[in-house]
């Protein structure tokens, strides 16, 4: 296994900044049209504002 870097890093869905490998890093799952789709966030304070903005 190889390590990642910033380049190929996903992006934070909330702000937007490189999610690296970190102990604060959250992904969140879903299946949308038999498709599995991933959306990352760099900390838990971004997941709970993106599924605040979500359920609205």
């Amino acid at each position: 296994m190889t390590d990642s870097t910033d380049e190929d890093s996903p992006e934070c869905r909330t702000c937007g900044d490189p999610v690296g490998p970190a102990s604060e890093q959250r992904v969140v799952t879903t299946v949308e049209d038999g498709a599995a789709v991933y959306r990352y966030f760099c900390t838990d304070d971004c997941r709970e504002q993106w599924e605040s903005s979500n359920s609205a």
